[in-house]
């Protein structure tokens, strides 16, 4: 697929949105929870209703925002990210209403009370749902350590915080988010052999962009997030997981090795020595697929003494052995 032929489809009106133009409700309607929120009647939307959609990437969903179509105040326990890649949409989030032009993104938090008024002809927004699996060490590492996304995100995943958060940014003029959201629209809707890959390896350069534009932005409109330490920690273990423990990395940030230990569980769900053990293995990987080195190499080159505990780890992580990797 190419642009050209992605805008056709984009732009096409499906059986669903010709019934809803017509003033006819949806066949199949989403299941939505009732309950009430600050007093209002909210329909919660849960991920296992949507989990058999998810066929290119495990943990993102593209999905186009059917027009003419009225949507209630609702909430859902996934981040979502709305790109307006045509015309503009007038959106409640807290009970403000903010307008999204073309080219600009809504970043919007899972249980974030909000709902879209109903969309023109020429109103095109796509929708980027992403499971909080998703963000892990290696997410955060991408993303430098100062950013509010970065704040965003790990807020987004951390169960004890309030999660009513939002972001607008205002990417109508970026040169090149426009490209990178096309290319990877393009591999959602028609993925080729490698396209998980591909598609995580866009996504990375969207969100980097969006820090690029959002941080150059005076006139930001977000709820505020505080920097968030933990980044520069997951950093620190990504540039020395051969050697760091959790004692070494404790020292490094002059902080107590239990506090750190509880702050990466807090925040990111895991403990010190998985987050390190996955960024092992994660390297071992592209060793396996991009270099000449034996299995006992790699498991050397990133940190393992013992082969077999080597193994042991690679198959619990990535569900094969290195070897099985190397040749699929």
């Amino acid at each position: 697929m190419n642009p050209k032929q992605l805008d056709k489809k984009l732009r096409a009106i499906t059986k669903h949105e010709e019934l809803y133009r017509q003033g006819i409700p949806s066949p199949n309607p989403p299941e939505f929870i009732y309950m009430f929120k600050e007093r209002k009647r909210v329909g919660k939307l849960l991920f296992k209703q949507f989990s058999d959609l998810f066929t290119s990437s495990p943990n993102i969903l593209v999905k186009k925002h059917s027009r003419f179509q009225s949507y209630p105040l609702h909430i859902h326990d996934w981040i979502e990210i709305n790109y307006m890649y045509d015309g503009s949409c007038t959106q409640i989030i807290n009970n403000n209403t903010y307008s999204l032009q073309k080219g600009q993104v809504l970043l919007v938090d899972s249980d974030t009370v909000h709902t879209i008024e109903p969309l023109g002809e020429s109103d095109i927004l796509i929708n980027i749902i992403i499971t909080k699996e998703y963000f892990n060490s290696n997410f955060f590492n991408r993303l430098a350590s100062d950013s509010p996304l970065s704040s965003f995100f790990i807020n987004s995943i951390t169960e004890d915080n309030d999660h009513d958060s939002f972001i607008r940014i205002r990417s109508e003029n970026s040169r090149r988010l426009p490209l990178f959201m096309n290319e990877f629209f393009c591999e959602w809707f028609d993925p080729s052999a490698h396209s998980a890959d591909m598609l995580d390896s866009m996504f990375s350069l969207i969100m980097m962009e969006l820090i690029h534009v959002y941080e150059s932005d005076t006139t930001k409109e977000s709820t505020q997030l505080k920097k968030n330490p933990i980044v520069p920690i997951l950093r620190y273990i990504e540039d020395h997981y051969q050697t760091c423990t959790l004692n070494s990395t404790a020292l490094h940030f002059n902080i107590n090795a239990n506090y750190l230990s509880s702050q990466l569980k807090k925040y990111t769900g895991m403990s010190f020595i998985t987050l390190l053990h996955q960024q092992k293995i994660r390297f071992a990987k592209t060793l396996l697929i991009n270099s000449k080195m034996t299995v006992i190499e790699v498991a050397n080159y990133v940190g393992y003494e013992n082969v077999s505990f080597f193994y042991k780890k690679f198959n619990s992580i990535c569900g094969c052995s290195p070897k099985e990797y190397r040749s699929s």
